[in-house]
């Protein structure tokens, strides 16, 4: 009786890996960017804390995409592990993940160095 529990238990956690690795991908917490702001409209306190709520968003973004590719190679020591292909879909949904937050901190560094161009020129003349 308990080696029959024993193997029904082992068959269910088995049966769970190749979920776990699309889990350990869904951990991975994108960030979100801060809302662009207008260099000509804000103060210094204000400037300052725009360009600190782009730099944490860079960082996080950095933090996000390590966990992306750390998910990914997770995934392929276990199917490795198990004998089996990776399921290419995995790789190629972290890819887009990554490549799509790249261009969003892209996007978000753009915007606030305009916002500090636009400051400097309205404020420090």
């Amino acid at each position: 009786m308990r080696s029959a529990l024993a193997v029904a238990i082992l068959l269910s956690v088995f049966a769970l890996l190749p979920v776990k690795a699309g889990l350990a991908q869904d951990a991975c917490v994108e960030p979100q960017p801060p809302a662009p702001v207008d260099g000509a409209q804000l103060n210094e306190d204000q400037m300052r804390a725009a360009n600190d709520a782009a730099r944490n968003f860079m960082a996080q973004s950095d933090v996000f995409r390590a966990c992306l590719a750390n998910a990914v190679d997770a995934a392929k020591t276990q199917a490795a592990a198990d004998g089996k292909p990776l399921d290419p879909a995995l790789e190629g949904a972290a890819r887009a993940k990554a490549d799509a937050n790249q261009k969003l901190k892209e996007r978000v560094g753009t915007e606030i160095s305009t916002a500090i161009s636009v400051y400097k020129q309205t404020h420090l003349k």
